[in-house]
């Protein structure tokens, strides 16, 4: 029995010991790879890796979206951001290109009230669109009646208003009552930069005011407004702080709009400027371009190196001057197209710089299409080169008109859809307008029902885009009023009503040609003949 215990006690070890040998060789074929022999691997992500070499030095903190922005960091940011598109070409032409496609001439209203809700009917809803609308323009197109300042429309205040929240992160716009005399509405819009929205006294924030605005139950009510801009070189009084809530406590009126240039988190108080991201590369290739600029100025410019031989002394030893004036030898200079006497024994040798630099444009381009990546401009859009193919010219319009009416989208919901409904209210208010159940929440959303209408994508290649537009129609997916937007920025049922207005003129001048019965043959150069000029034969073409 003893020697029968020894060896089954003896088979259980050796079973153990090669059932741990097995684990150990387990956990060593799952164990992560590492990028050489002598690194571990200590994470199952390489992105979470603290002991890659390539990974050791980053250190990326964890951060409330408080915190990865704070106040000190948010003003040198705005501060970059502005010296940038003022002296920076490459951000000067984002911010413009945005501004000019986003918004151009301005959005403008045409009010669309939902008869269905309001149960109207398409003709007395097209009454009540057009009253509105004459209203709205009244309003809109007068600097003193909708500017607290008295030099924008509201077509420019949209410009204004984009531009201020993508270089300072966001904007704000305050609606006071204003009575000025002539006019008749009461609202105005005064725009407030965001370096004047901070704590009162510059405190450090809490839990209840963060950078100036202030937060109840983890909502934001209300915004500090400093009096005086913070970077004011002129006005040297004592500023003060004004409180503004952000709806009015009775009837819940916008008080203040908080117009962002983008929220990325949960929990954002504040917005980053558009050129945050790209700012450290920009500056760098604008000291690159700069370097290479004055380069190339220098090259423009004839240089030599003047080559004297060993100065010739008279019998004392004192040398002999080779110029007859006293001051003629240290004032060599060329310029343009200046012929210079050079001394006996002196030659001119001519300095090649080698600029400009061949290898310039392909580098600045490099660096150009990945800002171009982060700020979701292609480049060709961002430079306003269409040098390649139409497909890749075409593609690359299309990938930027989705920035463009997703920042348009942002203005509207933000801005513009706000101001209307105010505006709304006060007409209403006053008697100038009567819209029956308007005190209604619902019905009240109903009449401030409206289309912002912008500037168009434009075309490349106005008959290709006009046969896509017309096809969409006949499939169904699309409707002479969306192509009408998309291809020109116009309403349709005014392009219809001057269309029709037109037609009615040239019949009465007997000028009119009715498209539908000139049949237009289409030939190998894209020429037409007209059915009296149709060749005898058809194969044929002239």
């Amino acid at each position: 029995m003893t020697g029968s215990a020894a060896i089954a006690r003896d088979r259980l070890s050796a079973a153990i010991a090669l059932d741990k040998h097995a684990r150990q060789v387990a956990a060593q074929l799952s164990a992560p790879r590492a990028e050489g022999p002598s690194e571990i691997q200590d994470t199952r992500w390489r992105g979470a890796s603290r002991t890659l070499r390539s990974m050791t030095n980053w250190m990326a903190p964890i951060g409330s979206a408080t915190s990865d922005l704070p106040g000190a960091e948010q003003s040198t940011l705005r501060a970059r951001s502005r010296d940038a598109g003022r002296n920076h070409m490459p951000a000067r032409a984002a911010l413009m290109r945005n501004r000019t496609s986003v918004v151009g001439t301005g959005l403008v209203c045409r009010p669309a009230v939902d008869h269905e809700t309001l149960g109207l009917t398409p003709e007395e809803a097209a009454n009540y669109n057009t009253t509105i609308r004459a209203a709205w323009e009244r309003y809109a197109k007068n600097p003193l009646e909708c500017d607290y300042e008295g030099t924008l429309d509201i077509y420019a205040q949209q410009g204004l208003v984009l531009l201020s929240a993508m270089s300072s992160g966001d904007v704000f716009v305050i609606t006071p009552q204003l009575q000025r005399a002539g006019g008749l509405s009461e609202l105005k819009l005064q725009l407030i930069e965001a370096d004047r929205v901070c704590n009162v006294n510059d405190a450090i924030d809490t839990p209840d005011c963060i950078n100036g605005i202030q937060y109840q139950d983890g909502m934001p009510v209300g915004c500090w407004v400093r009096s005086i801009h913070p970077g004011d070189r002129v006005d040297m009084r004592m500023p003060r702080w004004d409180y503004y809530a952000f709806q009015g406590d009775d009837t819940g009126r916008r008080r203040v709009l908080h117009i962002w240039n983008d929220k990325e988190r949960p929990g954002q108080v504040r917005g980053a400027p558009y050129l945050a991201p790209i700012l450290e590369p920009l500056k760098q290739l604008e000291r690159f371009s700069s370097a290479e600029l004055m380069a190339a100025v220098i090259s423009a410019m004839l240089t030599v190196f003047i080559e004297r031989k060993a100065e010739e002394t008279d019998e004392a030893g004192n040398p002999v001057a080779a110029f007859d004036s006293a001051d003629s030898a240290g004032n060599i200079a060329l310029g343009n197209a200046a012929v210079v006497d050079l001394a006996a024994g002196e030659t001119a040798n001519m300095v090649n710089p080698s600029r400009p630099n061949a290898n310039f444009d392909p580098f600045f381009d490099a660096i150009l299409k990945q800002i171009g990546a982060a700020l979701e401009l292609p480049l060709d859009v961002l430079l306003l080169q269409f040098n390649s193919s139409y497909s890749a010219a075409r593609a690359a319009m299309l990938e930027a008109w989705r920035m463009f009416l997703c920042r348009r989208r942002l203005l509207t919901t933000q801005f513009c859809q706000p101001v209307y409904g105010l505006f709304l209210d006060e007409e209403v208010a006053s008697g100038r307008l009567q819209l029956p159940g308007y005190g209604d929440p619902v019905r009240r959303h109903a009449w401030s029902s409206a289309m912002w209408i912008g500037p168009a994508r434009g075309s490349m290649d106005e008959q290709k885009e006009a046969a896509a537009a017309k096809t969409r129609i006949e499939i169904g997916v699309s409707n002479a009023s969306m192509e009408t937007a998309a291809m020109n920025g116009e309403d349709w049922s005014d392009v219809n009503a001057q269309r029709a207005r037109e037609i009615n003129i040239m019949r009465a001048n007997g000028t009119y040609i009715d498209p539908t019965s000139v049949i237009i043959k289409s030939t190998s150069d894209g020429a037409g003949t007209k059915p009296s000029e149709t060749p005898d034969n058809p194969e044929e073409t002239p």
